[in-house]
């Protein structure tokens, strides 16, 4: 046998066992990271419930020992719950993921009665929101996530509807240092910015998209801007912010 041959044969049976020993991992299962709340980070596998749902990574997320990723299920009690809050971030790839305390007000919620369960803290308001623009200020997407019944579930054509529904209706979050994640057509911008005139100046003279509200307008306000229209308007603040006074 010549040694041409062996050498061919030992190429085709290592990239045999490469093949083999590679993990095909499920569309909701993902190799990324956690931050505790004490600042220390872990590698860890992650586990959203639907990998097409965009709210699934905002709450209800599971993470375990990556050694444990093969492709396969993993069983229920080797799973740990990404408690927002006691995790501050985490992500997979080029996707990261920070704690925020935001109220969520279903579409057609009485705003009277979401303000007091808000004030008395009768809903969740721990979730986790994607950022999409870092820096100084930071913006964050954050879904709406939607009331799905058992029912809802069985009809394929509703959930889709749902789900297109929600990529085009987020909101977007804005926040920096030593002021909390808000949606930021919500801010105070004048507090908010308060070290960039120049922005200040362009929301009172309204030659932004975006005109936050507070207060009394703030609950009985109509529904601004949502999902990609609302992102690149708040890019757009972002963007005058970092040029004039971002440095």
């Amino acid at each position: 046998m010549s040694i041409k041959y062996i050498t061919i044969c030992i190429l085709i049976l290592s990239n045999v066992g490469i093949s083999f020993s590679q993990k095909t991992l499920k569309d909701n299962q993902k190799e990324g990271y956690i931050i505790m709340a004490d600042g220390s980070r872990s590698d860890v596998a992650i586990e959203v419930e639907d990998a097409t749902q965009p709210w699934t990574y905002q709450e209800g997320i599971k993470y375990y020992d990556r050694a444990l990723l093969t492709g396969g299920r993993v069983k229920r009690e080797l799973k740990k719950s990404l408690v927002a809050g006691e995790i501050i971030e985490y992500g997979f790839g080029d996707r990261r993921f920070i704690y925020v305390n935001y109220h969520v007000k279903n579409k057609g919620e009485d705003v009277i009665k979401s303000t007091v369960e808000k004030i008395k803290g009768d809903k969740n308001s721990d979730f986790f929101a994607e950022i999409i623009t870092d820096g100084k200020i930071r913006l964050l997407k954050f879904y709406q996530p939607p009331v799905i019944t058992d029912a809802d579930y069985d009809d394929e054509a509703l959930l889709k509807k749902i789900t297109d529904e929600a990529k085009e209706n987020f909101d977007i979050l804005i926040s920096r240092e030593g002021i909390a994640a808000k949606s930021i057509q919500e801010i105070n911008y004048k507090t908010f910015f308060e070290d960039c005139p120049a922005i200040v100046k362009k929301f009172d003279d309204k030659r932004y998209k975006i005109q936050p509200v507070s207060g009394i307008k703030k609950l009985l306000k109509s529904e601004g801007l949502t999902g990609p229209k609302l992102e690149l308007a708040a890019k757009t603040i972002v963007d005058d912010y970092t040029l004039k006074c971002g440095k």
